[in-house]
């Protein structure tokens, strides 16, 4: 067992990019008002909060988007798009269900009826096999790093409890018994180093009052222990970070709210030490392979690095994640587009620059499947709306132009022959049903011109992305009005921090 954690680093806040980011909101509201149909059907900016690796095939991932699923077979050179139809749930009532990555190529999704299972490199989707979940609302699922046979899931309704599959999904049974009465959950998962220890995080009743707690079975799941996390509550929610891949006692917990936290426990859940904190939302959390190292993300104050041994973060860029997902290739990130340049990336020195892998108006269409399969019937006939909210072009370098909407395929992104991604470990990010709405923002580039070291610039030959009509226009005003209010924001911010500094000089 590990030494106490160091008390919490608490980063200085970042005004510059919440000024940004309030006035680049602005912004597009404005010019979202002005054009012909809003910037995104479900009244959210498209964007990335959870990406998964499959654990046999290190060429292929799935990324789940505010309208959908996105799936690459090449390593992240190429992306195509799966629509929440055929997969079984509808956004417009804010679901933004959990996935994952399981053995035989399946991908899981956890819906409010059941967990739809995607196989055929995603064309077909169905619900899996076990009577007794069939219809209940299921709230998150966890597959075992190192077992991709083994999954869980915590599943709502009269048996609140724990369910496990040992076919990577494909069937699932009860496990062990009903976790405490009057316990809500809402994240999970298992230990990689120990099959039998697992960890669901949660809102219980206590003394009539409502705290945070993460339950806890060292047996899978027949018995269970609860502990409180400091200062969480209803409106507090804890969330499962990550387990260490070398010691099952090592659990991380982050706080679902700003001013965000991230707790740490080094003896099985039973208690807890700050080890971050952050004015903004603790989204992303990623442990690396071997387990050394610990990077987390802010929204407002960039991303963080630690050694596990010390959790002593310093903070290495400016790139504010939506999620992580650490594997044997890089640390891959969800970003915000419009502020940093892309929608995923990958980060070859622990999170200090990233690399763009996909910009969404680079995506080549839907998922090229068989007219027979849900995603052959059901997608192409709504490219059209997906095409226009993403602004989408032909992003091959000699391409003609495209209309919008054509489904033309995007043969590469900004790290076009991006190397397999495989060995991912516990990551964080895509555990909330629901994501906040984000708003539009910009590169963190100086007046210059030049790209911040911490992020990186959209690659001009991964997306030389030729204009295809009007609605092209429509989506480059909107960006532009983004890029120009965040500009602004950022060059009043620095007058001003200039000004200070030389009054205190």
């Amino acid at each position: 067992m590990r030494s106490s954690p160091p008390r919490a680093v608490r980063p200085g806040s970042r005004p510059a990019r919440a000024v940004a980011l309030a006035s680049a909101a602005r912004a597009v509201a404005l010019v979202a008002m002005a054009l012909p149909s809003p910037a995104a059907a479900n009244g959210v900016f498209p964007s990335a909060d959870q990406i998964v690796f499959d654990p046999a095939d290190p060429a292929r991932a799935v990324a789940r988007m505010t309208y959908g699923l996105l799936t690459t077979r090449d390593g992240g050179a190429s992306w195509r798009w799966i629509c929440e139809g055929a997969v079984g749930y509808d956004d417009a009532g804010g679901q933004s269900p959990p996935i994952a990555a399981a053995a035989s190529g399946r991908v899981l999704a956890a819906l409010t009826d059941g967990i739809a299972v995607g196989t055929e490199g995603g064309c077909v989707w169905a619900r899996a096999r076990g009577a007794e979940l069939a219809g209940r609302e299921v709230i998150d699922l966890s597959v075992r790093r190192g077992d991709p046979s083994h999954v869980v899931a915590v599943a709502a309704g009269t048996r609140h409890g724990l369910w496990a599959s040992r076919d990577g999904g494909a069937t699932w049974t009860s496990a062990g018994t009903p976790l405490p009465e009057g316990f809500l959950a809402r994240t999970v998962d298992v230990a990689p180093s120990d099959p039998r220890r697992v960890y669901v995080s949660g809102l219980a009743s206590e003394g009539g009052s409502v705290k945070g707690v993460i339950a806890r079975s060292a047996d899978g799941g027949e018995t269970w222990q609860t502990a409180a996390v400091p200062g969480s509550t209803t409106s507090r929610e804890p969330y499962i970070a990550g387990v260490d891949p070398r010691d099952a006692d090592v659990l991380y917990v982050r706080i679902a709210s700003a001013p965000g936290r991230l707790f740490v426990s080094t003896d099985g859940g039973a208690t807890f030490a700050p080890v971050f904190a952050t004015e903004g939302f603790v989204r992303a959390f990623a442990i690396s392979p071997d387990g050394a190292t610990v990077a987390v993300g802010s929204d407002i104050d960039g991303v963080f690095r630690a050694p596990s041994s010390t959790l002593a973060f310093e903070r290495v860029s400016s790139v504010a994640p939506r999620c992580f997902a650490w594997t044997d290739s890089g640390l891959y990130a969800c970003a915000s587009e419009f502020l940093d340049g892309f929608t995923i990336g990958r980060s070859l020195d622990g999170g200090a620059t990233f690399e763009p892998l996909l910009q969404q108006a680079c995506i080549g269409g839907p998922l090229d499947c068989a007219a027979s399969t849900a995603v052959g019937a059901v997608c192409p006939t709504d490219w059209p709306r997906i095409a226009l909210m993403t602004g989408h072009r032909d992003c091959t370098s000699d391409a003609g132009p495209a209309a919008a909407g054509s489904g033309t395929s995007a043969g590469a992104t900004g790290a076009s022959g991006a190397s397999g991604v495989g060995g991912a470990t516990a990551a964080s990010g895509g555990g909330d049903r629901a994501s906040a709405a984000g708003a539009g923002g910009a590169p963190d580039v100086p007046d210059g011109g030049a790209p911040p070291s911490g992020g990186a610039r959209p690659s001009e030959e991964g997306c030389s992305c030729r204009t295809g009509g009007a609605e092209d226009g429509r989506a480059d005003a909107l960006a532009a009005a983004c890029l120009a209010a965040v500009a602004a924001a950022r060059r009043r911010s620095r007058r001003a921090g200039a000004a200070t500094r030389g009054a205190l000089g």
